[in-house]
């Protein structure tokens, strides 16, 4: 009991504080965190929980699940950042208890392994990274754990109720980033024989018609979904999230599927590592492996069956990705459980009390980088000043530029915001006296037309602009309503 407190209840603790601090540190951060607290925000707003709106139009770039959760949390304690990331906590929570459990599955006699997992996890630069981000990631990794662990249980005690705990927690992965799930999954899976033990009872093809059971159990919470949410928007809505958004990313011909060449990825699976990989403690307990590496890579290989489950899950899953025009870093997120694993195994050797140690520090460097973010940085990326004048403006708003959601959750906004380009702005104000005109990530030298609200720096060097017409409505009379009354 005690040994569980220390090796998984307090890293859980610790998480929870650095959350906190980590959120008090910094403002919430465009593009990504806008954009999906003003989607949760007006999922709220709406009442309708089924068709996501961005600016109150349908939204078709990803599923609800995290805008439900946040909603939850929201019905539950109020609309506030701090609810939403009490969401995100238990989100990232669940991702360190399920990685121990999958460990306990795949190394069953191995306490000493399995105990290090929480603290391994915790400190893991990846997972430090994205454990307070309001971003999908860690929760499409859960419901891969889920599905997983199901699925390793149902495969050394075959049970209906473990194909169908693997196949809700596909169809959650599905509402949380969409068919991606699947990939993650297919590998390991496809691998069984080369990693199956005496351990798992079923044969490779039960097995395999199991985990295609599951695939079709996973299609009901999808159905419950989407099923709605076609009837909602006539079909639009699956059209352009299925095939517009996935196959767009897939042949990098959406606007936004971020396409790079296929080695992106390769620098990427070092940084899993860290900060482990830098440690003395760790070289020190393998000086025999260092003389030999491959004999006891192959080693490890032969005699090791967890080893070969984690690494047919982890490189074949890089190259799928590196193969896929559209690549962002955090894509490779749902792969820290089997980084985790392998930091174990490798540091097995080294006391909890250590790892701990060395995970308290990772924290401890990283509130000391916001900290001094905060005094410098972040400022720049305030964005609540400028959202409390849009929200208090009674007249109508424009943006110029490409609108993120800055001001949909921070504001409140209850009605949407006109979108136009700098060309436009002039003109807009114009045809809106009473409007006020938006910009931020404007260049130093660039500014907007009418009477100056605001104008605080930006980034590293653009600045936020607020400006209003400045004349009397009637000196404004020149839009297409003017036109017509001559």
């Amino acid at each position: 009991m005690l040994r569980g407190i220390q090796t998984l209840v307090l890293p859980i603790f610790v998480l929870g504080l650095f959350i906190l601090v980590s959120a008090a540190l910094r403002p919430v951060l465009p593009p990504d965190e806008t954009r999906y607290l003003t989607v949760a925000w007006e999922m709220m707003v709406n009442r309708d929980f089924i068709v996501p709106t961005f600016n109150f139009a349908a939204y078709h770039h990803k599923p609800p699940l995290l805008f439900w959760l946040i909603d939850l949390s929201w019905a539950v304690f109020g609309v506030s950042r701090v609810a939403a990331l009490a969401m995100i906590f238990t989100v990232s929570a669940a991702v360190m208890v399920l990685t121990r459990r999958l460990a306990a599955e795949l190394f069953p006699s191995d306490d000493v392994l399995v105990a290090r997992v929480g603290w391994l996890t915790l400190g893991n630069v990846v997972f430090v990274i994205y454990a307070g981000l309001i971003l999908f990631d860690l929760l499409l990794t859960a419901c891969i754990l889920g599905a997983l662990i199901a699925l390793l249980i149902h495969a050394r005690s075959p049970s209906w109720r473990w194909i169908a705990i693997a196949g809700f927690a596909i169809g959650l992965g599905v509402l949380a980033k969409g068919p991606v799930v699947y990939l993650h999954l297919f590998w390991p899976i496809a691998a069984y024989p080369l990693w199956r033990t005496e351990r798992q009872a079923l044969a490779p093809r039960a097995f395999w018609q199991s985990a295609g059971l599951a695939v079709l159990v996973s299609l009901l919470p999808i159905a419950a979904w989407v099923v709605p949410a076609l009837v909602e928007t006539n079909g639009e809505f699956a059209r352009s999230l299925i095939w517009d958004q996935t196959a767009g990313r897939i042949s990098g011909s959406l606007s936004s599927s971020h396409a790079r060449p296929f080695w992106f990825y390769l620098p990427l699976p070092p940084i899993f590592a860290m900060p482990w990989i830098f440690s003395p403690y760790v070289w020190a307990g393998h000086k025999g492996a260092m003389k030999r590496p491959m004999a006891a890579l192959l080693g490890a290989w032969k005699f090791t069956p967890a080893l070969r489950f984690v690494t047919l899950w982890f490189v074949p899953v890089v190259a799928s990705f590196s193969l896929i025009a559209g690549k962002q870093p955090h894509y490779l997120v749902p792969l820290l459980p089997a980084a985790a694993l392998v930091s174990a195994y490798v540091m097995r050797g080294i006391s909890v009390k250590l790892i701990g140690i060395g995970a308290g520090i990772v924290l401890g460097l990283t509130i000391l980088g916001q900290a001094g973010a905060a005094l410098s940085v972040f400022p720049n990326y305030d964005l609540a000043p400028l959202a409390r004048l849009v929200a208090a403006r009674a007249g109508p708003v424009a943006f110029v530029g490409d609108y993120q959601g800055e001001f949909g959750f921070l504001g409140r906004l209850r009605r949407p915001i006109d979108v136009i380009d700098s060309a436009q702005a002039e003109r807009w104000l114009g045809d809106h006296p009473d409007g006020m005109v938006v910009a931020i990530g404007l260049r130093q030298d660039e500014g907007l037309p009418g009477r100056q609200l605001l104008d605080a720096p930006f980034a590293l060097d653009r600045h936020m602009v607020a400006s209003e017409s400045g004349l009397p409505p009637a000196a404004l009379n020149t839009g297409p309503a003017a036109d017509r009354a001559r």
